[in-house]
Parts: C-alpha cells; sequence; structure tokens
C-alpha cells in the first residue's frame, strides 16, 4: 500500500515539486520513500510496507521501465511462476516488481492477468512515455491533470495541488452533483482542472498527449447456467477464496465487524481457515439500535480478539481532519465513525478486511428492494388505480403511519412523504438508472433549483448531463460500478484507512467474486425471503450461523442529535451563517436559513441536507480558502 505521484511535460523544478507532492501524502506511506527523475518526467511514491518488506523499495527498474506502484496484487505467486518460465529473473519477492515484468513481457495485456486493486505508472525511458492504469473496479484511488501540455497523477488531490501550474478553480457542475448525491461521482472533481483516473481503465501518455481505453466491463461476463444449488456451492467456494487471497500481508490482518452479515461472514470465513486469532473492530453509537452487542455476540461465536469504540458528538470535531483526509466532502455521517473505527484498528493491525461492496452486488440496500417492487408496482397497478386512489391514500396517511414501512432508524417525516411520493409519480416515465439516481439522491432537482442563487444557476447551464438508460435489476446492480462504488463505497473507506497508515481490502470487490455473482438471477440475490440470499445461505453453514437470519440494519449515525450538540452546532452556526452563505454566493441565505431552522421537525432528510452543505462549505475554507485552524 502506498501512495504515488508523477508528472511528464514540466518544465520547471521537477525535483522540488515531486518531493512535496509525495511530502503531501506521507500518511499513506510512512515506511519509505522513492523517487525518479528523467528529463521532464519524475515519478515518486510514499510506501506502507506489506509484502516483501525488506526489499520492496520503489521506484523499481528493468532495464529501460520504472514502476511506482500502491496496491496488492493476490495472485503476483502465480504469475511470477509463469513469468519465470518466460525467462524472466526477479531481483525481490514484491507484487511491484511482479507487474513491471508482466508488462515488459505481456503489455497492456498484464491488465487481464493481475488480481487485486492497484494504482500505478511505469514510465518508459527510451521513448519518455507514461503507462497509468487503475484496477478494475476502483479500490485504489487515482487523479490526474492534463494542462499545458503536462500529465499530472497521484493518488490524492491534495498531493496534486502542490503542482505549481495547477490553478484552484472550482468546477460548479460537481458542486450541483454534490448535491443530489453526497459525493461527486467521476471523472468530475470539484476542481475544474483535476479529473478521477477511472476504474478498469489504462492511459499511455506521450509526447504531450494520452487517451484512455477500457479493459473491463462489470456485469458483460455469461450469464449462469448452473442450478441453484450449483451456485450456492460456487458461491460459497468463491467466498472463501477471496478473503482467504486477501490475508496475503507480512503484517498483522485484521477485520471490521459491524455485527451485520457482510462483516459477520467475512469474520466467518477467515476464523475458519486461519488458525491463529482474528483481530475484530466495532464502532457504536452509545445507544439501543447500533450494532455493538451484535458485533460482541458475533465476535464472541467466533472467538476472536474483539475491540470496541463508542462515536459521540464530541468527536465532530475531527471533521476537519476528514475532509482533509477525503480530498472532497463526502455528506454521508458514516465517515466520522469510519475515521475512529479506522483509527483504532491501525494500533492493532496494519491491514484489515472490511464489507465494502457486499450490498451493492447482492442488493442489500433498501433501494434494491424499491427497485423491484417499483417495477412490479409501474407494471401491474393500471395508472387510473396509482393516480386515482394510491397516491390520494399516501398523501392522506401520517407520515408517522408510512415510517413503519421502512427500515431506517430516523423518522420518514413530512419532507420523506414528500420525496416518496415523487418517487412514485416518476414510475413508469424513467429508466432504472433515473429511478436508481432519485432514491440515491440527497437533494431533488426541486430543491436545489430553490436553493441556488440566479447567479449560481446561470454557472450551471451549460452544464446537464443526461442518463443513460438502463432497465432490469443486474444492470441497476452494473450502475452502481461506474461511479457509487469508486467515487463514495470504496473512496471512503480508503481515505479514512489511509488517514491512519491502514490498508484497508474489501474481498466481497475481488473481481472475480464480482463477475461470478453479477452473472447469477437476481432471484438468487433478493426475493419474498429477504436479499442477500446467498450471504445468508453461506452463513447459515457457519459457527456465526446465527447471524444468517438477522434482520439488515441501517448503519444509523444520529447526526440530527450531533446537530444540536457541541462542536457541531456551533461548527454550523459559523460554516452557514448569514455572512458565511452569502460570501460563498452559491446559495441563496433564505433558503439555507429554512432548511436551519426546519431541522428540529420530524425526519432525518433536513439534517442530512444541512450536514452535507456544512461539509461543501468546511471543504471550501480547507482547500480553496485555506484557512488555517480547521485540521
Amino acid at each position: 500500500m502506498c501512495g504515488i505521484a508523477g508528472f511528464s511535460g514540466f518544465k520547471g523544478d521537477s525535483a522540488g515539486t515531486i518531493a512535496r507532492m509525495i511530502d503531501r501524502i506521507a500518511h499513506r506511506g510512512p515506511d519509505d520513500e522513492g523517487i525518479l527523475l528523467a528529463g521532464n518526467t519524475a515519478i515518486g511514491m510514499r510506501r506502507l510496507s506489506i509484502i516483501d518488506i525488506a526489499h520492496g523499495k520503489q521506484p523499481i527498474t528493468l532495464d529501460d521501465l520504472s514502476i511506482v506502484f500502491n496496491g496488492e496484487i493476490y495472485n503476483h505467486a502465480d504469475l511470477r511462476l509463469e513469468l519465470e518460465a518466460k525467462g524472466c529473473v526477479f531481483q525481490t519477492q514484491s507484487d511491484t516488481e511482479v507487474v513491471l515484468q508482466g508488462y515488459k513481457i505481456w503489455g497492456e495485456d498484464c491488465l487481464t492477468r493481475l488480481r487485486g486493486m492497484f494504482a500505478f505508472a511505469i514510465f518508459n525511458q527510451r521513448d519518455e512515455s507514461l503507462f497509468i492504469a487503475r484496477d478494475r473496479i476502483g479500490i485504489k484511488p487515482l487523479y490526474y491533470a492534463q494542462i499545458n501540455g503536462q500529465l499530472i497523477f497521484a493518488s490524492e488531490i491534495k498531493s496534486l495541488l502542490q503542482h505549481p501550474d495547477l490553478p484552484r478553480d472550482v468546477n460548479p457542475a460537481a458542486i450541483d452533483e454534490y448535491l443530489s448525491l453526497r459525493y461527486v461521482p467521476g471523472p468530475q472533481t470539484l476542481f475544474s482542472h483535476i479529473k478521477k483516473f477511472p476504474p478498469a481503465h489504462f492511459m499511455v501518455w506521450r509526447k504531450g498527449q494520452g487517451s484512455l481505453k477500457r479493459y473491463w466491463t462489470p456485469g458483460s461476463q455469461p450469464a449462469w447456467n448452473g442450478t441453484r444449488a450449483e451456485a450456492q456451492e460456487a458461491f460459497d467456494h468463491a467466498f472463501d477464496e477471496a478473503t482467504r487471497i486477501h490475508m496475503l500481508s507480512e503484517r498483522p490482518v485484521g477485520a471490521f465487524l459491524s455485527g451485520g452479515l457482510d462483516s459477520a461472514a467475512i469474520a466467518s470465513s477467515l476464523t475458519g481457515q486461519f488458525p491463529q486469532q482474528l483481530k475484530t473492530f466495532a464502532v457504536g453509537f452509545g445507544w439501543e439500535g447500533d450494532e455493538l452487542s451484535d458485533a460482541a455476540a458475533t465476535a464472541k461465536f467466533l472467538r476472536t480478539d474483539h475491540y470496541e469504540i463508542i462515536c459521540g458528538a464530541e468527536d465532530t470535531s475531527l471533521l476537519g481532519k476528514i475532509i482533509w483526509n477525503l480530498d472532497e466532502p463526502i455528506g454521508d455521517g458514516i465517515v466520522l465513525p469510519m475515521y475512529l473505527l479506522s483509527r483504532l484498528a491501525s494500533e492493532k493491525v496494519t491491514v484489515v478486511q472490511s464489507g465494502e461492496g457486499a450490498d451493492e452486488i447482492l442488493g442489500g440496500y433498501f433501494m434494491h428492494r424499491v427497485i423491484k417492487w417499483a417495477s412490479v408496482y409501474s407494471r401491474y397497478v393500471p395508472g387510473l388505480i396509482q393516480s386515482g386512489a394510491i397516491m390520494p391514500l399516501i398523501k392522506a396517511v401520517p407520515a408517522s403511519l408510512l415510517n413503519q414501512a421502512f427500515d431506517y432508524p430516523g423518522e420518514l417525516g413530512e419532507a420523506g412523504k414528500k420525496r416518496l411520493l415523487e418517487f412514485l409519480s416518476i414510475l413508469g416515465k424513467n429508466s432504472t438508472a433515473e429511478q436508481y439516481r432519485f432514491l440515491i439522491s440527497l437533494f431533488s432537482e426541486t430543491d436545489k433549483q430553490s436553493f441556488y442563487t440566479p447567479e449560481f444557476s446561470k454557472q450551471l447551464a451549460s452544464h446537464r448531463n443526461e442518463e443513460s438508460a438502463l432497465l432490469d435489476f443486474n444492470n441497476m446492480l452494473a450502475l452502481q460500478f461506474e461511479h457509487w462504488l469508486p467515487d463514495d463505497i470504496l473512496c471512503k473507506l480508503d481515505k479514512m484507512t489511509m488517514a491512519h497508515s491502514l490498508e484497508g481490502r474489501v474481498p466481497y470487490m475481488d473481481h472475480k467474486f464480482v463477475e461470478l455473482v453479477m452473472s447469477m438471477p437476481p432471484g438468487y440475490k433478493i426475493g419474498p425471503k429477504g436479499n442477500k440470499l446467498l450471504l445468508r445461505n453461506y452463513l447459515a453453514k457457519t459457527r456465526a450461523s446465527g447471524t444468517a437470519k438477522r434482520k439488515k440494519k441501517p448503519f444509523y449515525i444520529p447526526i440530527n442529535q450531533y446537530l444540536n450538540s457541541e462542536p457541531l452546532k456551533g461548527m454550523v452556526a459559523e460554516l452557514l451563517s448569514e455572512s458565511a452563505v452569502k460570501k460563498r454566493g452559491l446559495f441563496r441565505w433564505e433558503a439555507i436559513r429554512n432548511l436551519r431552522q426546519a431541522a428540529d421537525q420530524p425526519g432525518f432528510l433536513f439534517g442530512k441536507q444541512i450536514f452535507s452543505l456544512a461539509m461543501l462549505e468546511l471543504w471550501y475554507r480547507i482547500f480553496i480558502d485555506e484557512e488555517q485552524g480547521w485540521l
């Protein structure tokens, strides 16, 4: 695990610039650093030593090729044997050298042979080209900029910003997207000149030019053609294999344990395959609705060495550090407990397995059930009945009663009821992709227009994008790979773990496992008996079988409670004050004032919106204004 950075085409102080760039991401690699300078090109890295600790120093050079690498290749031993059979001679035991030797033999086709998470750059001194690639799903982050005939890249945006030719211009379209999704979907970022390097792509940069090329697509594999029993057997085997290969490390490995299905399955798989006691880590909020008791029960069943931490309102003082590590705001309160949990785990282990991605490929979210229900509703319920009976009935039902139909601990409220009615009104008129976007959006299009100042609305006029239509359940799952997973779910894990020099690994995102699960019929994943059926069946055969029937609990962060407590209450008062809002010029003060006043009403939506806006302003203070005191 490392942080990488570099550039090509720069005519200034290359040595000083690359040194500043890698120094900015020292937290990603506290064990070592390395730099290669060659004319107007420089590549560098900071290393967190996991594999071949003694000899894996980077950059590694082989003839005319030099590499800086971030990630882990879990099948590097098998690839090494294959390459040795072709005459390759290795100087180290590192997976980084396997990638370099593989590129020398196979060229760009080496990417299809790699099993793991990665972002890397290979410099060819012979033709002064750069080959840059990112893993299939986007587990490891990578950003880049093309400006003045230069290519600049790095693992984190803050590293790129150390380059003297990169301005800090804000991208207005990204602000609009952030309000909708609570994160900025790739390839754009909040900076006009910086882009996210897309997952499953590579680029060859030569003589001031380069283009992206995709090498893998989720959900493109042939449909499963075996029986349901055979599917379950294949799932069980593939899952155990995924968790096993993710244990590859010369440093201690642990696991996050939330108490839910996903992390319980990982812990169960690992304790069944490895004799040493597994260290597990859980975070809660000190109230009966959290999952600490479930996590503790699972840890007891599996006999793990278990550690817990409580996240409280006082921990919101860390939000400045969290934004700094995220590079861009993520308006989801989960970043706070993830930061604390990662800090706790880093005191005991260097690597941790986590359950990100399970919900996305197995239909585990409430929105997945909504999409399935909505397709039946719109197909079989006549339009006249929808508009003449069902919609008026929902309008008449109190929000407190509707709340019983949802599995979210917070109250639906009138704002949530209004959002439900909006969703029902678009059924049959919009594609699955548009329905999916609606469900994950925090601010609707109507909400946003009521917030924007006329000046900011004009800036957005030429930045509207149309979503492509995706029509079935499996394709809706595939849609999540475009930006939800790499730019939100996996980004949070990477940035919050690496903030503490901890490597986060995600066995559910092993591409072979993903390909298998995505090939299986939707009914194997979600049905009348519940969700994540394949995983529940797997768990039922383990020592943690008691978790197999647990109802999914959303990981609920009591944001509304935090908003009414210090220090977050005071932070919001400052960040969303009248003077601050008017100075920024994005939002109408009256709309922000009304939203803050509405936060005391029943419902979780207003609190989430306020938190999201506060995180955006905090990002402005740290990254644009470079205001001191927030870290």
